[in-house]
C-alpha cells in the first residue's frame, strides 16, 4: 500500500474571534510528532536478573504515514498509520546493512512496526490508538571485526600535498543475534497543543530466547538532562513547557514524569 509522509505541521482550520463566539478549535487528525522520543521501559513481567528485562528505555523514532486520495491530491489525513523503530534495534541493523554483511535491498525497513490508528480523530481525552502492529522479527548474522587506521602525519618532503590524517578507529564485531519486538496498545496524546508528542504502549521484548515486558512512555522531542533542572529549562529543551519531566539520569535523557497526560 502506497503512503504519503507527512513532511510538516499543517493547518486543520482556523477559528476568528469576529466570527461565532462559541467556535472551537477542531479536532486534530491522528499522527504522532516525526522524529525521535525518548522513551522509558517499565518492566512488568520477566527474571529481573537477565539482560533482556534490564533495559532502562530507548530513543524511539517514530512516523506518521497517511493514504493517498484526499481532496484535490491531498494525502488521505483520515487514513494514517504510525510507525515506530527503537534505536536500539536501528543501530544492530545499520551495522550489518551500512557494512554489506546484509545486502537484502530494503532490508532495514524490516525493523519498523506499523499500525493503522483506530480512529480519524482523538477520543474525547485526546487519545489516538494504534493497537495491530506487525511483529518484528529479525535474524541478525555476524558483523566482524573492521579494522581502523592509525593516524598519518603530513610528510615534510612533500610540501605541496597535506597527508595528515585522523586515526580511524576499529569498529568491533557485532555479535549475531536474534531479536524481536512485539508492540501493543499504542496511545498518543493529540490535539492543537500537544500534537502526538507524547505516547504510550506495551512491549513484548526478546532476544537470544530471553524474553521480556515493559510498558513503554515517551516524549517528543529528545532531550539531554544531568538533572531534573534541565528539563525545565526552555532554553536548553524544545520539549513544551506544559510537560511534567524528569531527568532519566541512566539514560541522560528528560521523560515525562508519569503516565500520559503528564502535563504540570
Amino acid at each position: 500500500m502506497t503512503r504519503a509522509l507527512l513532511a510538516s505541521t499543517f493547518s486543520l482550520g482556523l477559528c476568528l474571534a469576529i466570527a461565532l463566539p462559541g467556535c472551537q478549535q477542531p479536532r486534530s487528525y491522528c499522527s504522532t510528532a516525526h522524529g525521535d522520543f525518548a522513551a522509558t521501559y517499565q518492566l512488568k513481567k520477566g527474571d529481573a536478573a537477565s539482560d533482556c528485562a534490564k533495559l532502562k528505555g530507548d530513543v524511539i523514532g517514530m512516523q506518521t504515514y497517511f493514504g493517498e486520495g484526499g481532496l484535490n491530491g491531498t494525502p488521505k489525513y483520515g487514513d494514517a498509520t504510525m510507525a515506530i523503530r527503537p534505536q536500539y534495534l536501528g543501530d544492530l541493523v545499520a551495522r550489518v546493512v551500512d557494512y554489506g554483511v546484509v545486502t537484502e535491498e530494503n532490508f532495514a525497513l524490516k525493523a519498523n512496526a506499523v499500525a493503522d490508528f483506530t480512529t480519524e480523530k482523538p477520543d474525547d481525552e485526546d487519545f489516538c490508538e494504534a493497537t495491530k502492529f506487525n511483529k518484528v522479527a529479525l535474524d541478525l548474522p555476524l558483523a566482524p571485526l573492521i579494522p581502523g587506521s592509525p593516524a598519518v602525519e603530513d610528510d615534510p618532503a612533500t610540501p605541496d600535498v597535506d597527508e595528515t590524517a585522523d586515526e580511524v578507529p576499529d569498529v568491533p564485531e557485532q555479535p549475531a543475534t536474534s531479536i524481536s519486538y512485539v508492540w501493543t496498545n499504542a496511545r498518543v496524546l493529540v490535539s492543537a497543543n500537544y500534537q502526538g508528542t507524547q505516547f504510550s504502549a506495551d512491549l513484548t521484548f526478546t532476544q537470544d530466547g530471553c524474553t521480556a515486558e515493559y510498558h513503554v512512555v515517551g516524549v517528543y522531542p529528545v532531550a539531554s538532562c544531568e538533572a531534573d533542572k534541565d528539563c525545565q529549562d526552555t532554553s536548553v529543551t524544545a520539549i513544551n513547557p506544559d510537560f511534567d519531566l524528569r531527568c532519566e539520569k541512566d539514560l541522560g535523557l528528560c521523560v515525562l514524569k508519569d503516565e500520559p497526560p503528564a502535563l504540570n
